[in-house]
Order: C-alpha cells, then structure tokens, then sequence
C-alpha cells in the first residue's frame, strides 16, 4: 500500500475523524487509509499482503462494479450498505459513500468513506424481531374475538333451556359483559390493523435511516399525483413501487428527501415528530412555497446537470435531454405549479412517517 495523497494537510484531518477513509484505483488497489480504517482492518494484518479493497470486503463482488461506475462517470454513491470482517474477526456492517478522488485530490482513483453502523444494524434486527411478534400478537387478537363468541354462543344457548330463570339471568348477565369486552378486543384490533399496516408499509427499511422513510412516502405521494393524471408505467418508467425502482430513481428520491431539511432551514423551520394528531396541520405562506419551489427547481436542475442531462426541445431519455432545464423565469407555468405543488404537500408527506414541520422562532 503506497502511502501517497497529494495534499499532506488533507491526510493529517483524514487520520483525525473517526469515519473510515481509504484512496483506492480504479482496480480496487488500496493506495491510502486513515487511522481509523488501519485500526479496525489493518492493525494486526500485514499491509504488505493488503493489496485490494476486496481483500476487506470479499463478500461483495459488486464493489469492483460500483468503484468503476464512480471513478468513469464522476458521480458519487451515497449510502450502500456492506459486512466485513475486522483484523480482529468481529463482523463489522459499514455505511460505504464512494466518490471520485478528484474531490479529494486523489485523481485517478476513487474515495471509499465508510461509517460503522454495526450497533445499528443489530439494533434493526432485534426491530425486526419485534415487529414479527407485533404482527403475531395482532393476529392472534383478530381471532380471539370469534374463538371466544363462538362457545358463548353456546352457553347462552343452553342457558334458555335452564327452568331456573333467576340462574339463567344471571348466566346471560356475565355472557353480555364477556360480549362487551369481545367487542372492546374487536376495536383494539381494528386499531392495531392500522398500526400494522404503517409498520409493513413504512418501518422495514432497515438501516438506511428516516430519509429513506420520507422518501418512500414522497414517491407514494408522486404515483397518487400520477395516477391522478392519468399517468401509467408506459407513459412514466417512474410509475413503479419504491422496492422495484432502479437505483437511479431510489438515490434521486433520496437526495429529494435530504434536501427537506436544508429548504426549512431557509425559512426557520425543522421536522419534528408527531406526538399526535391534536396539533393544527403546518401551513406555508405563499412567499415561503414560491421560494421553496424555486430551491426544488434548482435543485433538480443541478442534480440533473451532474447526471450529464442539458437543455433540449423535448425529454429524450437516451440523448438526456430535458425542456425543463431552463432557469425559474424561463420555465413553464404548468412546470412551476409541480414545483409548488411538491412544497405543498411536505407537511402531509411528513405526517405519513408521524413528522411534521415546526416553526423555529417562537
């Protein structure tokens, strides 16, 4: 391993942070790692066999795949989820974002940055544990009600049959509050079905986090709109459930997503999580969504230019060409609406994952 990086006062902040760095070629080859990389994967190993990235991570071959499509079209991964096994044989779960050496000044190869989210991934996993028995319980609740109605049934059957009419009174008297509590089980169930199907439509994302949360929702949010429109998967290649986009569309969602805290901010708002549903919904003033839906636009724009789309007469997806890609002044009433429309319905995009919008001052 050549202990090389251009700018040795970068190499000295790189050994400060307690994030994982290390420089690699295009091949994978491992040319420089900060302290934190070297303590967790190269302490007790010899540097001198350490060659390859794939020698820490031999359990992803798409790795090689993912360095190549970073270092060749200079666009940065964000977030891919990989296991290694540390010099110490502890399996390790890493939060790996690949990008291109020219922004570190380490041209001709690519930067591996790399988080140790291992507690969190168990963490997930004993989530997921409890969400299983979550849906069990509730399971089981929903036939409860009918296993225990159906042999009232029959004791209040028989007990008409009774002479004794003061016995029977009695006997009918307990079997109406057994009903009641049947009924009250009824209810809770009905209320549970609501949380199991926030749990299964929202909480299996795992480790990738609350963005990804939002996300999802915004994309639900997008596909109502489409439908709405009319719209269908011939007409839009986006139309498509969240786990059957491609990884573009998933990482686009994304970075839509983690640009929501950044528009509050301009405008002294956070997220904060819903306690309960008593509060007054978030409103935007009309100032406040013209001046989001323009940093939406220029947004998209630039996400869009870092892709190599530019300006052309229509969309063609094959030349990358797009009609919209023209500053805020220029574009289309119709195109502005989206944009408004899109800052409109954050507050109850939020509510979906039990966020909402809060104002800073005051």
């Amino acid at each position: 391993m050549v202990p090389e990086l251009r700018s040795e006062g970068a190499r000295k902040i790189l050994d400060l942070l307690p994030a994982l760095f290390v420089f690699v070629d295009r091949d994978g080859s491992l040319r420089w790692a900060n302290t934190a990389f070297r303590d967790l994967f190269l302490s007790t190993r010899d540097c001198s066999t350490v060659v390859n990235i794939s020698t820490i991570l031999p359990e992803h071959p798409d790795l090689k795949e993912l360095i190549w499509e970073v270092h060749d079209s200079g666009n940065a991964r964000s977030g891919s989820i990989f296991s290694a096994t540390d010099s110490r044989r502890v399996k390790r779960t890493l939060r790996i974002d690949i990008i291109p050496g020219g922004w570190m000044d380490f041209a001709g190869g690519v930067v591996l940055s790399a988080t140790d989210i291992t507690e969190l991934a168990e963490l997930e996993g004993l989530k997921k544990i409890a969400y299983e028995q979550i849906e069990r319980n509730i399971e089981q609740l929903a036939a409860l009600g009918d296993q225990i109605r159906n042999p009232l049934t029959v004791i209040t059957g028989l007990c008409d049959l009774l002479d004794d009419r003061r016995i029977a009174d009695k006997i009918h008297s307990q079997a109406q509050e057994i009903d009641q509590t049947i009924t009250r089980i009824d209810k809770g169930w009905i209320a549970s079905e609501k949380v199991r199907s926030i749990l299964r439509r929202y909480y299996d994302v795992g480790i990738s986090g609350t963005h990804q949360l939002v996300a999802r929702a915004m994309h639900e949010e997008y596909l109502a709109q489409q439908t709405a429109a009319g719209k269908t998967e011939k007409d839009n290649p986006s139309m498509r459930p969240w786990n059957e986009l491609d990884n573009n569309l998933v990482e686009s969602n994304l970075r839509q997503a983690d640009d929501i805290w950044k528009k509050l901010s301009r405008i002294r708002c956070g997220i904060g999580i819903m306690v309960d549903n008593r509060s007054s919904p978030f409103e935007f003033t009309g100032e406040e969504i013209e001046e989001l839906a323009i940093c939406e636009h220029e947004r998209w724009m630039q996400e869009k230019v870092s892709r190599g789309w530019r300006e052309g007469p229509v969309i063609d997806a094959e030349r990358k060409l797009h009609d919209c890609l023209v500053p805020w002044q220029l574009l289309p009433e119709e195109q502005r609406e989206k944009d408004r429309n899109t800052i409109r319905t954050l507050p109850a995009i939020l509510a979906k994952v039990r966020l909402k919008i809060v104002r800073l001052d005051g």
